[in-house]
């Protein structure tokens, strides 16, 4: 993920999420970052116990339809559904928590998102090509969290093991 970021900045220039960590989002959480988040960690935590760790694979690299952020395809998507579900369904029980909490149900990698017309070209042109085939053993949900302003990175707040 680090060398088609790399490549993607070479051909582009700066982008959004060149620096964060590759990661599939399950969620979104519009909290203050001054939120002790304590909920958020212990939902978490409850709905990953019992889950097993699994493999996941990736099958091409593609875009969304605006042409504005450019990821890689996870296959098993029902498998990232299973651990994402119950979470979610947690967190929004949780009243405080109910209309920050966002479900993505689109999983991806992203490579460069918040690209303008010609980045996506010169990016496109450079990614497309290339077969992407790749196998990962998922073995923990991770929490994290991060301001969403440009230039935030994300940071790490806790780690759930699969089993």
């Amino acid at each position: 993920m680090d060398r088609l970021k790399a490549l993607v900045h070479e051909r582009v220039g700066s982008f959004s999420g060149r620096n964060t960590v590759p990661h599939i989002t399950l969620f979104f959480a519009d909290l203050p970052l001054e939120c002790e988040a304590r909920p958020e960690r212990d939902g978490t935590a409850a709905c990953a116990v019992g889950h097993k760790g699994f493999l996941l694979r990736y099958n091409g690299i593609t875009h969304f339809p605006d042409k504005r952020t450019i990821f890689i395809v996870p296959v098993e998507k029902d498998a990232i559904a299973t651990v994402r579900t119950p979470i979610v369904t947690a967190l929004k029980a949780n009243d405080t928590l109910r209309e920050a909490i966002r479900e993505t149900d689109h999983p991806h990698l992203t490579i460069a998102a918040g690209l303008k017309p010609a980045q996506f070209e010169r990016a496109w042109e450079c990614l497309a090509p290339k077969e992407l085939r790749v196998v990962e053993q998922v073995t923990e949900v991770v929490l994290l969290r991060r301001a969403m302003r440009e230039g935030e990175r994300y940071v790490h707040v806790r780690s759930f093991a699969l089993e």
